[in-house]
């Protein structure tokens, strides 16, 4: 389990990570993190998107929220990944796999919110935020 940070003036494969001691470790890392600081280092360098991962399982069970915008106005993409129930070929039945989210339109609050949904395991919330973000 590790909580990666990539920050504004990183270069594209540049990060840093931290273990953690306890899962929800995580969402007071996502408190502490000077998201509008960083979107507005970013904006200045054109370099990287101020991201913050969970990493429980690499490719398989981990989330990402990464800011974005202006001064005016901010947003997160996110992406997570979780074991879970998966369609199998051609969409008949289902297995367990890897089932993964997307979504480029998540606000502050949604964001800390798909991380805390994350946390707790809750992966039909978690669905439906991303959904309907």
């Amino acid at each position: 389990m590790e909580l990666n940070f990539q920050f504004a003036h990183h270069e594209f494969d540049e990060s840093e990570s931290r273990p953690l001691a306890r899962i929800d470790e995580a969402l007071i890392a996502f408190d502490d993190f000077d998201w509008a600081d960083q979107i507005k280092q970013a904006n200045e360098l054109k370099k990287c998107s101020p991201t913050l991962s969970l990493i429980l399982e690499r490719n398989k069970h981990m989330i990402w929220v990464s800011g974005f915008g202006n001064n005016a106005e901010s947003g997160f993409v996110s992406e997570c990944c979780f074991p879970g129930e998966v369609p199998r070929f051609l969409g008949f039945g289902r297995k367990q796999g890897t089932v993964s989210l997307y979504s480029q339109n998540l606000s502050h609050q949604q964001a800390r919110k798909a991380l805390e949904l994350f946390i707790n395991r809750a992966y039909e919330e978690l669905s439906s935020l991303y959904e309907n973000a």
